[in-house]
């Protein structure tokens, strides 16, 4: 008799399929970031750079400079990538307060279900429902942008997530004869009500991520460095037809190389510059790097399943 195959050994039909969904995957991901570079924005600054380099060409001003590529990159990609870890960093902080809302949001419940000596299960759901309609204003808060002409809404909107932390705090105190204790600093409930304070916090450290910005300089900055450097460099682009000896352009209008590496440059560029910007604000929902607020209020939305 043959000896078995081995355990990890698949059937040959299913490494076939393996291989095949793994090249879907892979091309719908190599897709997916072609169509993240392409935009409008990135097509419009692609006709200008080339129409400059177009212009600086031998056959029109005939205007080349050679100059080091390293003070190019470090120059212009630099401020980027300084400000998309800007902005990451800002997301970091964001997620980690809202992993640290969740956890204690459900810490609480889990004390108002199981401290309830009396066991009719009426602080739990109380606390449920209320749990419910603070999360719903919690997202609406954060999700709300702060800008001068919503000033007015956004103050109505922090004071209704204060008012529900009053509430909070007026429910610890109606437990402590549910819980069989006589003051609300009594034993385990000195406890609770630092977890009180523990989810303010949190809130708080979420919210000083949604109200700050990265440097509004370095913002600036960066916007005008992408948008003229590929421009002013037209000239350096014409630089490299030097180098190139074989072209299939017109004599005078410019090389492949040229155009290439100008291309090339304004695509790092604005690719980066989305990048940061999607990462700007991770509260609003819309880039695929933002917060997941479905899967962030998945559990918070049916605790009395637990």
């Amino acid at each position: 008799a043959s000896p078995p195959p081995p355990w990890n050994m698949k059937p040959k039909d299913s490494q076939e399929s393996s291989f095949f969904e793994g090249c879907v995957r892979y091309s719908m991901t190599f897709v997916d970031g072609i169509l993240f570079t392409i935009n409008l924005h990135t097509v419009f600054m692609l006709v200008l750079t080339l129409l400059a380099t177009f212009c600086c060409s031998s056959a029109v001003l005939n205007f080349s400079f050679d100059t080091s590529m390293s003070i190019v990159a470090v120059g212009t990609i630099f401020p980027l990538v300084f400000s998309v870890q800007a902005s990451y960093q800002r997301r970091e902080r964001a997620l980690a307060a809202l992993a640290s809302l969740k956890g204690i949001i459900f810490t609480i419940y889990l004390m108002f279900k199981t401290w309830d000596k009396q066991g009719t299960g009426k602080p739990a759901d109380e606390i449920q429902e209320f749990f419910n309609k603070l999360v719903e204003d919690i997202v609406t808060f954060l999700r709300t942008k702060p800008t001068q002409e919503n000033e007015v809404e956004c103050a109505q909107l922090a004071h209704t997530v204060y008012d529900g932390f009053t509430t909070l705090a007026e429910k610890v105190n109606q437990l402590v004869p549910a819980a069989g204790y006589t003051k609300s600093g009594e034993g385990g409930m000195s406890r609770l009500q630092q977890y009180v304070r523990d989810l303010i916090n949190h809130f708080e450290n979420a919210r000083a991520v949604r109200d700050s910005e990265t440097p509004v300089g370095l913002r600036l900055f960066c916007f005008a460095l992408i948008h003229c450097s590929s421009i002013f460099l037209a000239p350096y682009w014409n630089h490299f037809c030097k180098r190139q000896k074989h072209s299939m352009l017109p004599a005078g209008v410019g090389c492949e190389a040229g155009y290439f590496v100008a291309c090339f440059y304004v695509l790092i560029n604005l690719t980066l510059y989305r990048v940061q910007r999607e990462l700007e604000d991770p509260f609003d929902g819309d880039g695929r790097d933002d917060v997941k607020w479905d899967l962030w209020r998945a559990q918070l939305s049916d605790l009395a399943s637990y």
